[in-house]
């Protein structure tokens, strides 16, 4: 009998899978260096196979629902454990600067990298291992964004266009409101990008956005209002 239900879990994990796999590729553009869509995949699997466990027909409608929402949970459980493990990596970098600088002011020149991680009490090896994950953190690059939005989201044009305007939709038209919205959302904060991307182009909720950046849903919509006035004001001015 247990291994009848072993077999079930595994057909489950393989209807799931193709699911599994669009939701890891969605959340993706936003990893940490250390972390792959396969990463992200894994925690889905494990999550797919905590709903399963934790299913209950009588409380839970359907099993679909419930499990998409606790895989999605788990990948965004993993993306959070990341960037905290990121934060920690700069942490780390700020006090390689600061060694640098003390050393080169005691010794009046440039110290070795040996001189430096002596001087931190770490090895030269584990020196290596902070500046080099320091130099592939970057939790959102700006050209993925732009390279997202090039593709062009008309629901986003839409939203910041003027409803009283009249507005023919020539394709002319587009491609330019396209580049003037690219040109407008690199004056944003890397923050309110995060959270236009998130929302917009990942078409998550509020909520789900909060949660993978570690703020309230609240916070998250005070965010969005600023980014679409400013983005509307940056648009208007080009009218």
């Amino acid at each position: 009998h247990e291994e009848e239900q072993e077999y079930k879990k595994e057909d489950i994990i393989n209807q799931f899978l193709p699911k599994i796999r669009s939701i890891a590729q969605k959340l993706s553009f936003n990893l940490p260096p250390e972390l792959s869509t396969e990463d992200l995949v894994s925690a889905g699997i494990i999550g797919l196979m905590e709903a399963i466990e934790r299913f209950d027909p009588e409380k839970n409608t359907k099993l679909k629902t419930f499990a998409e929402f606790r895989i999605r949970g788990a990948m965004i459980d993993e993306i959070r454990a990341m960037q905290w493990a990121s934060r920690d990596i700069k942490r780390k970098m700020g006090e390689v600067r600061k060694a640098y600088e003390q050393m080169e002011m005691k010794l009046q020149r440039s110290p070795d990298d040996e001189e430096v991680a002596a001087h931190m009490g770490i090895t030269l090896e584990e020196l290596y291992d902070i500046t080099k994950a320091a130099r592939s953190t970057n939790l959102v690059a700006i050209e993925d964004i732009g390279a997202n939005y090039s593709e062009g989201n008309l629901d986003f044009l839409e939203c910041l266009s003027d409803p009283n305007a009249v507005d023919q939709l020539t394709l002319v038209d587009i491609q330019e409101r396209k580049e003037l919205l690219l040109e407008a959302i690199e004056s944003l904060s890397k923050k309110e990008k995060m959270v236009i991307t998130l929302y917009y182009y990942e078409e998550l909720t509020m909520k789900e956005v909060g949660a993978i950046l570690g703020l309230s849903e609240s916070r998250v919509c005070q965010i969005h209002g600023q980014a679409i006035s400013r983005l509307k004001k940056k648009v208007s001015t080009y009218r």
